[in-house]
């Protein structure tokens, strides 16, 4: 008669516990969903090197980076390398938001981190104190860049071009 009771209390008990559980069961139609939606949110057309002798160039960053405080931002970055046998004073990186038909319809530019000041107005140079500068690249050394801007400055586009111009002494 005990383990009658036992059981009995231990089965009341159960059912009480389990009786505010849910358990969600996905389809394959609400798994495919989820998926398209992820990437709607997050897939936009990555960034291709145009070829350049003269650099390698290596792309390691290309998201949406989103935040709860601010737009989402498009973020590129990557690395380059001197593959001529010639330093390069610095890398200017030009960056064209392009249609399906190939149209410019918005441009970024940055520099290579090593020379990231030439990017810097005379007001800056003035709050900075300073003059513009870079440090070289030898043949061989590398060095990294990053672009950000905000995605809801950019217009709709199909492609995304990096063309490098690398300056030398």
């Amino acid at each position: 008669m005990k383990k009658l009771l036992m059981t009995a209390l231990l089965l009341t008990c159960a059912s009480v516990t389990f009786a505010g559980a849910r358990v969600d069961i996905k389809t394959k139609d609400d798994a495919a969903r989820d998926a398209l939606y992820v990437k709607a949110l997050n897939d936009h057309p990555k960034t291709q090197p145009i070829g350049n002798p003269d650099l390698k160039i290596k792309i390691t960053t290309d998201s949406i980076l989103r935040s709860c405080c601010r737009p989402p931002d498009l973020v590129v970055g990557g690395r380059l390398t001197n593959a001529s046998g010639k330093p390069i004073n610095y890398v200017h990186l030009l960056f064209a938001f392009e249609d399906e038909d190939g149209k410019v319809l918005h441009a970024e530019s940055t520099y290579n981190h090593m020379a990231a000041s030439m990017a810097d107005d005379e007001e800056m140079e003035q709050l900075l104190n300073e003059k513009p500068h870079f440090t070289p690249l030898k043949p061989g050394d590398s060095d990294t860049f990053a672009m950000s801007v905000p995605v809801v400055f950019l217009p709709k586009f199909s492609k995304v071009e990096l063309f490098s111009n690398d300056t030398r002494p």
